[in-house]
């Protein structure tokens, strides 16, 4: 709840939302049904007096002469986050049919690419089961960016601390200190 005096307040989309301002500066919106502050809107540093909801705006002013106008932007971020989940979705399905198909290579990049470190894990030792997997995984750890390389390290850290995975993260380390020079690791480690 607030903190101080609640000084004004509004129903908005067909009264399942109430917005309430308080003496604080802050602007709160609340779920009618669940009775749970959806949001804190923070843009006043005095009390805040008016409000007026209409439509998807909301407008604030307070005894520190600012009037703020704040736009609803759930249905946006809800577009975005359905988008970014499809997304998610088509390049998780790409890395399947990589794997599918025998492109290690290919597969090791986009799981870095992803944030996916246990598949990663996963492709990494199936690269050096390969007759010649150490040289394949070094001539991956070659053409790494520096961002890449970095989350690679994160990743071995994170693999060395399971004793099932000490082995394949020591392999990909030795890979990757043979393979990087000095000076971006040291950039990298600080």
């Amino acid at each position: 709840g607030h903190s101080a005096s609640v000084l004004n307040c509004q129903f908005t989309s067909y009264g399942r939302q109430l917005v309430s301002c308080c003496a604080d500066g802050l602007i709160k919106l609340w779920n009618t049904q669940t009775s749970e502050c959806v949001t804190t809107l923070d843009g006043h540093v005095d009390k805040c007096w008016a409000l007026m909801v209409k439509e998807d705006t909301i407008v604030s002013g307070a005894a520190d002469s600012l009037l703020c106008f704040w736009k609803d932007v759930t249905a946006e971020e809800e577009e975005e986050e359905i988008k970014e989940e499809q997304l998610q979705s088509e390049q998780q399905q790409e890395l399947r049919n990589l794997l599918f198909d025998g492109k290690l290579a290919a597969a090791f990049s986009l799981s870095l690419a992803l944030n996916m470190p246990y598949k990663c894990l996963g492709v990494a030792e199936k690269i050096l089961q390969l007759d010649d997997g150490t040289t394949q995984l070094r001539n991956l750890i070659e053409n790494l960016q520096m961002d890449q390389i970095q989350s690679l390290l994160e990743y071995i850290a994170t693999w060395n601390t399971n004793s099932k995975h000490t082995i394949i993260a020591q392999n990909v380390l030795f890979s990757l200190l043979s393979t990087v020079r000095a000076n971006p690791l040291q950039v990298i480690l600080s």
